[in-house]
């Protein structure tokens, strides 16, 4: 039995599980899969940033050799997308609640409207506009292909039949139940965006006034690229996987792609921000001395002073360059340093799809071990013995011919 579960998966609630399962469905073995790497293994990748919208909060992953580098999460979800659209529903409705305080005003409207229903009209309904910056980033034609929206989102607006030449802004029909009286509203199609750039991109809100926790889809991207080595990043920012229901949103990978290529060109991958930042980037004289001091060239070096061996042109090796060719023949350029989505089967599809390779985790539990130590019994990353294990990559499998050591086993990540 394979068992794919986030990485920050509480032990206690782990241990609930793999006892239920143990117990109830007779199970011998039971392999633990991390879902951020398995939802890149089902894009045909090692290496990429899952960033996974889920319902209550968004987790960025980056993955590198089916190994987890690091994670951030944000607040901003599909459930307070859920919430914006509650309030905009509920206003049309009483427009008394406009005036009301925010806490006042999301108590009223949870008494005019369920939220069950408001979650149906952002299944059906919601969709997430262009933005300022509406240039598309540049598309790659090496490699896996990226993301393209617009022949879906064209059709979607068909189905909806409000894409046309219509000179008057479009309406749709929003038949509400849950209110007394049931009634049905009017929208303008392009008021249905709004709410998504309040939940998912905090329109209006400044920076240093969020917390890390309810960080915007675009800047938590950028901070978890940011906090990544040059290596990882180049090839994670070439590799962003968008998985979850909230991903499925109309125009949402077309705008964190743009959003997210404008943060790289107006901060680059400078860490430090601020004024006295953009004041020294706005300096013409700094940026004066600076570019000629880059334009002078290399110090001359005079006829009687030895120039160190780091300086002195290499000649180059015939057998490397050689080495150099094949391996250009054999194995492609790898695309990295530019910004690209990649879409995957999911989790469920990468875990099936190793099953079906016979490549279990590195994270097996057996049964009568686990019954007789429960989590007490399970090794420590320095105890595990890897002479006989051969990885699949320096990650998270390895093959079924190394079948490693049966009385050592770990919890992996969830330890």
């Amino acid at each position: 039995m394979t068992l794919i579960l986030p990485s920050a998966l509480p032990l206690p609630l782990l241990s609930t599980i793999l006892d239920t399962l143990f117990t109830n469905f007779q199970a011998p073995t039971i392999s633990l899969l991390s879902s951020p790497a398995l939802s890149t293994a089902a894009a045909g990748l090692r290496s990429g940033l899952v960033v996974d919208v889920g319902w209550r909060e968004t987790v960025v992953t980056s993955v590198y050799e089916y190994r987890e580098v690091q994670t951030l999460r944000s607040t901003r979800a599909t459930k307070l997308l859920g919430e914006e659209i509650l309030m905009m529903l509920s206003r049309l409705i009483n427009p008394e609640l406009s005036q009301m305080k925010n806490p006042d005003a999301r108590a009223a409207a949870r008494e005019l409207l369920s939220f069950e229903e408001c979650e149906e009209v952002v299944t059906r309904m919601a969709w997430c506009g262009p933005g300022q910056n509406k240039s598309p980033p540049e598309e790659h034609t090496d490699g896996l292909a990226s993301v393209k929206e617009e022949d879906e989102f064209r059709s979607s607006m068909r189905s909806l039949k409000i894409w046309g030449g219509t000179e008057t802004e479009p309406q749709v029909s929003i038949p509400l139940k849950s209110c007394s009286p049931p009634r049905t509203l009017e929208v303008a199609f392009s008021n249905l965006s709004d709410p998504c750039e309040d939940a998912l991109f905090a329109k209006g809100v400044p920076e240093s006034e969020l917390d890390d926790e309810e960080m915007p889809l675009h800047l938590l991207i950028y901070r978890s690229l940011l906090k990544l080595p040059t290596d990882v990043r180049s090839i994670c920012m070439a590799r962003i996987i968008l998985v979850g229901g909230g991903s499925k949103l109309p125009g949402l990978k077309s705008r964190v792609l743009n959003e997210l290529s404008t943060l790289v060109q107006q901060r680059g991958w400078n860490n430090v921000q601020g004024k006295a930042v953009e004041a020294y980037r706005n300096n013409p004289k700094l940026n004066k001395a600076r570019s000629r001091n880059f334009d002078d060239g290399p110090i001359p070096v005079t006829a009687g002073q030895e120039v160190p061996a780091y300086l002195q042109p290499h000649d180059e090796d015939p057998i490397e360059e050689a080495l150099r060719r094949e391996s250009r023949k054999r194995n492609p350029p790898m695309e990295e340093g530019s910004l690209r989505a990649i879409d995957s089967l999911g989790a469920w599809s990468g875990g099936s799809l190793l099953s079906h390779l016979k490549v279990p985790a590195v994270s097996v539990i057996d049964k009568d071990q686990w019954l007789q130590h429960g989590s007490l019994g399970a090794s420590r990353g320095g105890e595990i013995s890897v002479s006989s294990r051969q990885s699949m990559g320096p990650g998270a499998f390895k093959t079924a011919g190394g079948g490693g050591d049966r009385s050592s086993w770990t919890l992996g990540l969830w330890a």
